[in-house]
């Protein structure tokens, strides 16, 4: 079976290769039969084309027969149109050795140079095809065709040079499309109206060329680009093929026939071959440099929309709010998920600013987290705020920002993916709650009072006047010596419901530790808080407690009172507060003390 499918290939590889040089030939014929004007080289060729196609399109291994077969015939050509038997073998080598070259160049660079699917392509192929192996080979031919003829070495090189570039550039393209199965795959994707209007256009490519180039009177060179752009914008890269080879085939005939409106130049038949190259080439830079970019966006469009497709269908799903900002804040695209987590429709939100949702206190941190963005495109910034919901509760949220840019690489604006926090926001209050509070009493510890009192010293100095009043039980020890612990624990717990009784509920109460307890008193002045605390004094003195055991008896409390004056510090509030406390409990407890 393994030989009977190697004989298969082996026998398929000759008959390509028969086939490969029998057109091989049949182009070198023409082209040396008609295009030979200066008695050296023609100055047309485009016998490369189908031999540079078959190079790059097949494995390495399958080069040799078909490479073979071609400079035979290349030979056989060049003896019986060309320069004769002396330059048969050279121009062989010459002709071949181009081809190859070629094809190993555009393997390296571009393993599928032949699909033609952007300006890189379409560069790198018109550089290797129509510039680079053409000159290279020209050399070597101007040199033979010198030794043979001898015709100037230069003017053989530079005819090889645009004759061999000119036939690379204009038929290679459309035999790389058909031999690699683009043709066919058009064909198959495209349905009937697609196939009737590319026919249509082919023959309206053909005819607009026929009517420019069998007339003498006008010089309607620039009739034919119009009817290949509508081809190229309409086909695509397979347009780009068939009326740029049209184009070429229809207007070298009728050029070498004197018809066509470049014989309405004066000069030799050469002279017109030459300019009909140089129209053609600017025809091939026209055509297939707008045919490759098409390519190239229809090939970038259909990825965005693949992956706008995913992206939609992401932001659907997810449970996180997804909102699209504009450089100015505005709402440009707001996802599903706000109606399930915030109780609004996208379409009421969209297009106005974020101002009315997001809470007064957390709008500069919003504000400048936007603006960070805008200037670190290349960073993701996290911000916390709270946003008001459709039913007007508000709720805690974390957004994730990041800039967009556009093809200047400017920020353009901010996508935002922002996801619901309050649970945890709640967890963490709670844990500070519970870090922060007394166990015993349910007021404030030493920390919970530190954090209340930074807070008043978080802008430098205090706009409003406070007071810090420092609290202790009288004789506390004996207490728990003659009732017990547990009395103590109750003696506490019942002061610490007094205070708080007393004072008002923006003030805070804390416990700082056994028996001691304090108090900011905010707004209060020295008297204001000296009142306060007196009459608090007075009437925790007057109740009688009842100790575990059953037994009643009396607790006093006495206080130092510090009022905060500009140009304080926390540790000179707490010092005066405490000293002014010492004093009270020196002069005999159950009294209140200013600080001096």
């Amino acid at each position: 079976m393994e030989h009977a499918a190697a004989r298969a290939r082996g026998n398929r590889n000759w008959l390509s290769a028969i086939a490969l040089a029998t057109v091989y030939f049949a182009l070198a014929a023409l082209t040396l039969r008609y295009t030979r004007f200066n008695g050296g080289v023609a100055l047309i060729w485009i016998a490369t084309a189908p031999l540079l196609a078959y190079l790059v399109t097949r494995p390495k291994r399958l080069w040799l027969i078909p490479a073979l077969a071609c400079g035979l015939a290349g030979a056989t050509a060049t003896i019986i149109f060309g320069l004769g038997p002396k330059a048969a073998l050279p121009f062989a080598l010459i002709n071949v050795g181009e081809a190859i070259g070629g094809a190993l160049i555009l393997r390296r660079m571009l393993p599928r140079s032949y699909r033609f699917e952007s300006l890189r392509e379409i560069g790198i192929f018109l550089g290797v095809a129509g510039l680079l192996m053409p000159a290279v080979a020209g050399f070597f031919a101007g040199l033979t065709a010198n030794a043979v003829t001898g015709l100037p070495m230069l003017r053989n090189w530079f005819d090889y040079f645009t004759g061999h570039g000119l036939g690379a550039i204009a038929f290679t393209p459309l035999v790389l499309l058909a031999s690699s199965g683009e043709v066919r795959n058009w064909t198959a994707k495209a349905n009937a109206r697609e196939r009737i209007e590319a026919a249509s256009l082919v023959v309206i490519m053909g005819v607009v060329t026929l009517g420019a180039f069998t007339q003498n009177v006008l010089p309607l060179l620039f009739l034919p680009i119009l009817p290949m752009m509508i081809a190229v914008f309409r086909i695509g890269r397979l347009g780009a093929a068939l009326t740029i080879t049209l184009l070429t085939v229809i207007a070298l005939i009728c050029t070498i026939e004197g018809a066509g409106p470049i014989n309405l130049i004066a000069g030799s038949s050469g002279m017109h071959a030459q300019f009909l190259q140089f129209y053609l080439a600017c025809a091939v830079l026209i055509a297939w440099p707008a045919a490759a970019e098409l390519k190239h966006r229809k090939i970038i469009h259909g990825q965005l929309q693949a992956a706008s497709a995913v992206a939609r269908l992401v932001v659907d799903r997810t449970g996180d709010i997804i909102i699209y900002f504009a450089v100015d804040g505005t709402m440009q695209y707001i996802s599903p998920a706000i109606e399930i987590i915030a109780g609004y429709g996208p379409d009421e939100l969209t297009g106005k600013m974020p101002h009315s949702l997001i809470h007064p206190a957390d709008m500069d941190e919003a504000i400048r987290i936007h603006r960070l963005a805008l200037q670190h495109p290349d960073d993701t910034f996290i911000v916390e705020y709270r946003a008001r919901s459709a039913d007007g509760s508000y709720a805690w949220y974390e957004g994730h920002s990041r800039a967009t840019v556009d093809e200047a690489g400017q920020s353009s604006g901010v996508v935002s993916i922002i996801h619901g926090v309050s649970a945890r926001k709640d967890a963490e209050d709670a844990l500070v709650r519970e870090t922060q509070t007394d166990p015993l009493t349910g007021v404030l510890n030493r920390r919970g009072f530190d954090a209340a009192l930074a807070e008043r010293f978080a802008a430098g100095s205090p706009v409003a006047p406070f007071t810090i009043v420092m609290f202790d039980l009288d004789h506390f020890k004996a207490i728990n010596d003659t009732y017990g612990h547990e009395t103590g624990d109750l003696v506490i717990k019942a002061f610490a419901e007094h205070l708080q009784g007393m004072l008002r509920k923006n003030d805070a109460v804390a416990r700082f530790g056994g028996e001691e307890f304090v108090a900011i008193l905010d707004g209060a002045t020295a008297q204001t808080a000296h009142e306060v605390c007196e009459r608090l004094r007075v009437g925790f003195a007057q109740f009688q407690r009842q100790a575990v055991d059953g037994r009643a008896f009396s607790v006093t409390v006495s206080g130092g009172i510090a009022v905060y004056r500009e140009g304080m510090d926390v540790a000179r509030l707490l010092a005066e507060a405490d000293a002014a406390l010492y004093r009270a409990k020196s002069e005999g407890r159950n009294r209140l003390a200013l600080a001096a």
